[in-house]
């Protein structure tokens, strides 16, 4: 009826942004810490860490269950 009652569909599309935002974080910090020679193992435990800590105060994010499979992604994208 009233046009600031009506939630505005660029909600939907900033939390998909948001979400892509995350994984790229943890993309890029992968990437960095493989570029100083860790083990992915080390990465990934390192990385689930740093997202644990990111959101202690608030609910599971959902890239927190991602970050086995993009850590993985990293690295098969970088072996020689």
């Amino acid at each position: 009826m009233f046009t600031w009652d009506e939630k505005p569909s660029t909600f939907k599309r900033a939390s998909e942004r948001r979400r892509e935002m995350y994984r790229r974080e943890v993309a890029e910090r992968a990437s960095l810490l493989m570029r100083l020679g860790h083990k992915a193992a080390d990465v990934k435990t390192r990385l689930k860490k740093t997202v644990a800590w990111d959101f202690d105060l608030q609910a599971n994010p959902e890239h927190a269950g991602e970050v086995d499979s993009i850590v993985d992604d990293v690295y098969k994208r970088n072996q020689k």
